[in-house]
C-alpha cells in the first residue's frame, strides 16, 4: 500500500479544542479545563487516524520565539492571544500523551510549526507521498498545488484541494503568496487599504506582483486605486510576502521512516 503521511499542527489542534471546553463555573479549577483538553485532543487524534488511515505521523509543535519572522517584523504575533499559562505549562503532557500512543512528535525553539510541515511536505511532494496536513491555518493552502497533498478541518470534517483553493479564492495556489502579500493573512498584514476583492482582481489582471512592478505599470497613466495602494507599498507587500512563506529548507533531522505509525497495543 502507498504510504499516507499525516502532519498534525498540534498546537492549533490543542488549544482550538481547549478554547471549545466550557468552564462550568466562573471560578472553575482551569486545571479541570486543561484535562479536559488533554481527553479530547487525544480522541480527536485517534478519530483523524481512522479517518486518515496514515502510515506515517507527525505532531508538530510551535518552538518557542523568536523566529526569523520576528526579525523581519518584531511586532509578529504581537496581536495574538496568549496561551493561558496552565494550558502552556503543561504541553508536555500532550506531548507524553502523543508518545504513548505511537507518535513522533517535534518542537525546536526558534521555529514555528508552520514550517516544519512545509519542509517536510517539500520533502514528501518530491518522494511522490501523499500528505494530509490537519490543521485550521490557512497558511498551509500554498502547499496545495500539488496533488499529493490535502488540508483537512478536523472540525469541519472538511478537506481542501487544489479545486477548492480555486473555489476559496478566485485563484490557484501558485498565485497565494503574492495574493497575500496583497490582501494579508492571519499575523502577515499585507497592504493597508487593499482587501480580498481587490487582491484577487489585481492578480487576475496582472498575473504576478512582479508584473504589478513592472515599470510600464508604475508609471502608467491609469494607476489608481487598489493598484496605486500596492505601488504605495511595494516594501510592505514584498515584506508579507516573505512573511507568508514556509521555508522548505529548515534542516530537521527526520527521514520518513522516522515518522512510521505503529499503534501501541493496550496491556
Amino acid at each position: 500500500m502507498a504510504p499516507t503521511l499525516l502532519l498534525i499542527d498540534a498546537l492549533n489542534l490543542i488549544r482550538r479544542i481547549h478554547a471549545a471546553i466550557p468552564s462550568r463555573e466562573p471560578q472553575a479549577d482551569e486545571n479541570q479545563q486543561v484535562d479536559g483538553a488533554l481527553s479530547a485532543t487525544l480522541s480527536s487524534v485517534q478519530r483523524a487516524i481512522k479517518e486518515c488511515n496514515p502510515s506515517h505521523i507527525l505532531m508538530v509543535f510551535d518552538g518557542d520565539p523568536p523566529t526569523w519572522r520576528h526579525q523581519l517584523l518584531p511586532g509578529y504575533k504581537a496581536q495574538r492571544k496568549p496561551m493561558p499559562m496552565v494550558l502552556r505549562q503543561r504541553l508536555v503532557e500532550f506531548n507524553n500523551a502523543f508518545r504513548e500512543m505511537g507518535l513522533m512528535t517535534f518542537r525546536r525553539n526558534g521555529i514555528e510549526a508552520d514550517d516544519v510541515i512545509g519542509a517536510i511536505t517539500h520533502k514528501a511532494i518530491a518522494a511522490n507521498v501523499k500528505t494530509v496536513i490537519l490543521s485550521t491555518d490557512k497558511a498551509y493552502r500554498q502547499l496545495l498545488h500539488s496533488s499529493l497533498v490535502i488540508q483537512r478541518d478536523h472540525f469541519q470534517k472538511e478537506n481542501f484541494d487544489r479545486a477548492s483553493v480555486c473555489t476559496e479564492y478566485g485563484i490557484p495556489p501558485e498565485q497565494l503568496l503574492d495574493y497575500w502579500g496583497i490582501a494579508g493573512v492571519g499575523d502577515v498584514p499585507g497592504v493597508e487599504g487593499v482587501g480580498k476583492k481587490g487582491a484577487t482582481e489585481l492578480l487576475n489582471r496582472f498575473g504576478s506582483l512582479r508584473a504589478i512592478f513592472e515599470p510600464e505599470v508604475a508609471h502608467g497613466e491609469k494607476v489608481k486605486g487598489a493598484l496605486k495602494k500596492v505601488l504605495a507599498q511595494r516594501e510592505q507587500a514584498e515584506l508579507s510576502v516573505r512573511l507568508a512563506t514556509l521555508q522548505y529548507d529548515v534542516a530537521l533531522g527526520l527521514s520518513l521512516k522516522d515518522l512510521r505509525y505503529q499503534e501501541k497495543t493496550q496491556g
